[in-house]
């Protein structure tokens, strides 16, 4: 029987205990539902990012076309199609009667993330031990960042599910794991043997022939799913996903001084079956664009943002460092306790491994002209692969420190952080709204109990305080996105407009044209014929030829859209105002809506 010096019930692990058994796998993917589903129906689109994928894809199913991807009248090729190819599909198979909501293009994200925490239990497991995979993966899954990205209709979490999958074929093949043990067949004594036996009997032949053809793919197995892995991310987020991969190969080959293991891989077969997937909707995109596809993501997009910043200025190298332990929350506590074990055994094989899968990357990231924080979501599972580690040998580095006052400074830092969000996050009904709501207050206390439940048994119990600090993660994350952040009226701009035009209705048919507010989540909740009209003038020529249109406009250019009327006889009515934040351009904003009146 397995023997685990932790209180994890033994049903959690294969028998001989080098694997986590089904049941593992499934009560993580009930944590991932449990993390990551609050919210993901309630909140609606944010902007841009979100909204211009969403959008891109509703258009896709609207039109038929599958190979162009447009945002609105405008091409959108900064990305490739595979997001939009998922959210499509995710689209058409569960809510094909309302394209205008959201949820439905959510959940390849939730599924990504939820892929991402799976095989990084896998990857614990292989690299480690099923305590230390299972430990990582609900790090992983508690973590802040990823529960932002799970939620979010981008590209992000789905390209982290296909790094991890690839990572663990890339990790199989470093270290060859020890053969899983053959089941034992049911035993003539038992009358349930017996009766097994017979029954099984006709099909002894048909089996040794199925069992002698799965021996023979056996070997391909992982090939093939590192490479389709590495297909699906490239038409997910382009070359991005062998950023952390060749970071490891590097890390690896210089440490090392061979990477002959990665034959295993069978890379030339992986490279043509990979290519094989990648290639027709690339020639495709190419020869429809005209080229354009190639300009727009490699140059402006991919390169401008390591070089060019994208007219976000420049941000000096260290930021994500400093974006980490806000990130990585709650877990980062572990994560800064476990920097001296890992400096130590930084020359154990499966350490190296997860630090070639941190280090380059990363420097690659701070020294990147532009900086967003979920830029280094990739490295976050080795993150929790290393926490998780020392976490379950004991922490002996600094159980052992004699010195106080650095490990003070970093309790006390962790402690700053779970309070400014617990008082943030309380107060956020009361300055958006004016509003006060009980459940963001308690879900704040229950997140700073935690926290301190953590720090009461991390000495003697540190199991047990990974588990209070899951449980307080999972309490504040699911009440602020599942009850805060939706309940807000004042930063859904487009939400409330949706509304006020539904209210004004002058006709069956309305088309909005909006002035001074043109962010994607307009067009996605409106209607893809939305009109982004640049002035006033350009708004009143609008209703003048289309009665059912309704404007929305903001102050700027208000005044010059009621003197285009001056001179008629029918003047637009005001159908109601809309004051609140523009979360794409972050500033107030007063919107006016407009009708023209009947005769």
């Amino acid at each position: 029987m397995l023997n685990i010096a932790v209180p994890f019930p033994e049903v959690l692990f294969s028998r001989d205990g080098t694997r986590l058994s089904p049941l593992s796998y499934a009560l993580l993917v009930l944590l991932c539902v449990m993390f990551f589903i609050p919210g993901i129906v309630s909140m609606p689109p944010t902007d841009r990012d979100e909204s211009s994928f969403a959008q891109a894809s509703k258009q896709m199913i609207e039109t038929g076309n599958y190979t162009d991807i447009r945002l609105q009248e405008k091409p959108r090729y900064n990305k490739p199609i595979g997001i939009y190819w998922l959210q499509s599909a995710s689209v058409r198979l569960l809510n094909p009667e309302h394209l205008e909501e959201i949820w439905a293009y959510r959940l390849p994200s939730f599924v990504g993330a939820t892929i991402a925490v799976l095989m990084t239990a896998a990857l614990g497991a292989l690299l480690f031990s099923p305590v230390v995979g299972l430990m990582a993966a609900t790090m992983l899954a508690g973590c802040v960042l990823l529960n932002v990205e799970a939620r979010l209709a981008k590209t992000d979490a789905a390209l982290l599910g296909c790094i991890v999958t690839a990572m663990y074929g890339l990790a199989r093949a470093y270290i060859t794991p020890s053969p899983l043990p053959t089941p034992l067949p049911p035993t003539p004594e038992s009358f349930c043997g017996r009766v097994l036996i017979y029954l099984l009997k006709p099909f002894a032949k048909a089996g040794r022939k199925g069992k002698e053809i799965l021996s023979r793919l056996r070997p391909f197995f992982i090939p093939f799913l590192f490479w389709s892995a590495v297909a699906v991310g490239v038409l997910i987020k382009g070359p991005i996903i062998f950023m952390p991969l060749f970071g490891v190969l590097l890390w690896l080959g210089i440490s090392d001084r061979k990477i002959s293991w990665l034959k295993s891989l069978r890379p030339l077969y992986g490279l043509a079956y990979a290519l094989a997937l990648i290639a027709p909707w690339f020639i495709a995109i190419l020869i429809q664009s005209d080229g354009a596809f190639v300009q727009q993501s490699a140059g402006n997009d991919m390169l401008a943002k390591i070089w060019q910043g994208q007219n976000r200025g420049m941000i000096p190298p260290g930021f994500h460092l400093l974006a980490l332990p806000i990130l990585f929350f709650p877990f980062v506590l572990f994560a800064v306790f476990a920097i001296p074990d890992i400096w130590k055994n930084r020359r154990e094989p499966a350490i190296k491994f997860c630090l070639g899968w941190i280090v380059p990357m990363w420097i690659v990231f701070e020294l990147s002209m532009t900086k967003l924080p979920h830029y280094v979501l990739p490295a976050y599972p080795a993150i929790a692969l290393l926490s998780a580690k020392y976490l379950n040998d004991g922490l002996s580095s600094i159980t052992g420190f004699k010195h106080r006052f650095p490990l003070t400074l970093i309790v006390g830092a962790w402690l700053v952080i779970g309070s400014a969000f617990a008082f943030i996050f309380s107060l956020v009904p009361y300055l958006v709204d004016d509003k006060f709501e009980i459940a963001p207050v308690a879900a704040g206390f229950a997140l700073i109990l935690a926290q301190g439940g953590t720090l009461i048994l991390f000495l003697k119990r540190k199991i047990a305080s990974f588990a209070v600090l899951t449980l307080g993660s999972l309490i504040f994350l699911s009440v602020t996105f599942g009850l805060t952040l939706p309940g807000l009226q004042h930063i859904w701009m487009s939400r409330e407009i949706v509304d006020a035009v539904g209210g004004a209705w002058p006709c069956l048919k309305t088309q909005t044209v909006s002035v001074g507010y043109h962010e994607p989540s307009l067009a996605f909740m409106a209607g893809t014929d939305t009109i982004m009209a640049k002035t006033g003038i350009e708004a009143a020529n609008a209703l003048k030829e289309d009665s059912c249109r309704v404007i929305v406009i903001d102050d700027k250019n208000k005044q010059e859209f009621i003197d285009a009327f001056a001179k008629e006889k029918r003047k637009p009515q005001e159908a109601g105002k809309i004051d609140g934040l523009n979360s794409g351009r972050g500033r107030q904003t007063l919107l006016t809506v407009f009708v023209r009146p009947t005769p």
